[in-house]
């Protein structure tokens, strides 16, 4: 072999790697490097800044100690832990429901047309729907309130009611169906074969035998990503509870997210926020274990 070809060959094996090393030195910079220095911080009483910036004093676990000893910190878990539970029960229920009777639609041009519907609202920005809701919610000018008075009712502040403004933000994206989940259930109920579900019918199943002891069995795979998507994006989301109660009234709103978000930027304690964030990455670690268990797959033969 001549040294010509030597050196192609040895270009060839570099030369993939040279390719996504820009993208590798990007993920290291601005996703692995944040995390690291999240944990590193978290034992640290630091104010942000860096050098002679600021306070930068080893704490070891006291940021951690503080959080435990902290109602608010608890609270904020207590309130994401009816987040996560009602959110994981409506993505796994009502997208599903809605992606099964598309898919029954036997008109295949009909069946596009309502795809098309359910996933339009994904391009308005969701600023947008947060706002429009916060105005459902008026107590003076309202929907929801505008209809009580023709009842004869008086205006409810269910935004700023400790019993109501969990559930208000719950109700929020009412009735649930459109986006994302309402596409993997498609995708999903569309890759399952069809000669499993024929079989079925010969045998004389029912379309709810069939939903039940072949779709839904056969669906795992994505309810395992919209359980573990969904308790994700539950523990990280504060944006629609900054932006239409900021937490309130009191601390019945508040998520960690949020107090994370409030404790760095409005108090200055980026160490203690370290530590909000290093607590709840190890709990979506946990959930996203726990999915694994729940929706356990048999391997290929």
């Amino acid at each position: 072999m001549n040294l010509k070809l030597k050196k192609k060959l040895k270009g060839d094996k570099i030369a993939p790697y040279l390719m996504i090393a820009p993208t590798l030195i990007l993920l290291a910079i601005f996703a692995l490097y944040p995390v690291v220095l999240s944990i590193v911080k978290s034992f640290f009483r630091w104010s942000g800044g860096f050098g002679g910036n600021g306070i930068n004093q080893f704490v070891g676990f006291g940021n951690y100690l503080q959080l435990f000893k902290d109602p608010v910190f608890w609270q904020s878990w207590g309130n994401s832990l009816f987040f996560m539970v009602t959110g994981v029960v409506v993505n796994l229920i009502f997208p599903f429901l809605c992606g099964f009777m598309i898919f029954s639609v036997k008109n295949p041009k009909a069946s596009y047309r309502w795809r098309v519907a359910f996933v339009v609202p994904m391009v308005v920005p969701s600023m947008v729907i947060f706002l429009l809701w916060q105005f459902i919610y008026d107590v003076d000018i309202g929907v929801i309130n505008n209809i009580i008075r023709i009842f004869g009712g008086s205006g409810v502040d269910l935004l700023g009611s400790a019993s109501s403004v969990k559930w208000a933000i719950r109700f929020m994206g009412f009735p649930w169906v459109g986006g994302t989940f309402l596409l993997v259930y498609i995708a999903g109920l569309g890759n399952i074969d069809n000669s499993v579900r024929e079989a079925a019918r010969i045998d004389g199943a029912s379309r709810l035998r069939q939903l039940l002891f072949i779709d839904i069995p056969l669906l795992k795979p994505q309810f395992k990503m919209v359980f573990t998507l969904s308790v994700i994006g539950e523990i990280q989301d504060f944006v629609k509870i900054q932006t239409i109660t900021g937490g309130g009234p009191g601390y019945y709103s508040y998520v960690p997210g949020l107090y994370m978000y409030k404790t760095a930027f409005d108090s200055g304690e980026y160490g203690l926020a370290s530590a909000m964030g290093v607590l709840m990455m190890l709990v979506m670690l946990g959930f996203t274990y726990l999915s694994n268990f729940l929706f356990k797959t048999e391997a290929a033969d």
